[in-house]
């Protein structure tokens, strides 16, 4: 069984549905039982579904030059 701190550190696993499936019945049985996570998770999704539905936005241009040249130190050269 999972604890409330316990199902806090599944979060992220949980809503990208990448428990496995004993831990997905451990946590399906704690939110059955458990008002306080079952609504603690749902805000989570919620706060997921909002955010993307939000417009893209642009990156500031000193972040934008930054990760450039972090690509271009990265590229690979041509190949020989």
């Amino acid at each position: 069984m999972i604890n409330c701190r316990d199902l806090d550190g599944l979060l992220c696993d949980l809503v990208c549905g990448d428990l496995p499936p004993e831990r997905q019945a451990h946590v399906d049985h704690h939110l059955s039982i458990c008002p306080s996570c079952l609504a603690y998770v749902e805000s989570y999704r919620l706060t997921i579904r909002l955010a993307r539905q939000l417009p893209p936005s642009e990156l500031p241009q000193p972040l934008q030059e930054r990760l450039q040249t972090i690509w271009q130190q990265n590229a690979p050269g041509p190949a020989s």
